[in-house]
C-alpha cells in the first residue's frame, strides 16, 4: 500500500474531522490544520475514543487504502 499524495486537494477532501477520535479543536500542541493522516503521520494531538469512517473518505477510496484509524497508526507502505 502506498500513501496518498500530500496535496491541498486531498487535504480539503479529507473527512478526518468527522472521525469520532478527532479532538483537534481541543488540541494545543499539534498543527493548526491536522488532517490527512493517511498521507502524513499520526496525530500529534490526543485522540479520543470512537470510530473512524475512513472507508467513506474519498481519499481512502481513490487510493484503494486498507484499514483505518491512520491518526493513531501511521500507514505502512508495502506491496499490498
Amino acid at each position: 500500500m502506498k500513501k496518498p499524495e500530500d496535496t491541498r486537494e486531498n487535504l480539503d477532501r479529507c473527512l478526518c474531522k468527522e472521525c469520532g477520535l478527532y479532538l483537534g479543536r481541543a488540541c494545543s500542541n499539534g498543527p493548526k490544520e491536522e488532517k490527512l493522516y493517511c498521507a502524513r503521520t499520526v496525530s500529534e494531538c490526543k485522540m479520543g475514543q470512537g470510530v473512524c469512517f475512513c472507508p467513506g473518505c474519498p481519499v481512502h477510496k481513490e487510493n484503494n487504502l486498507v484499514g483505518a484509524v491512520f491518526c493513531l497508526k501511521e500507514i505502512e507502505e508495502g506491496s499490498n
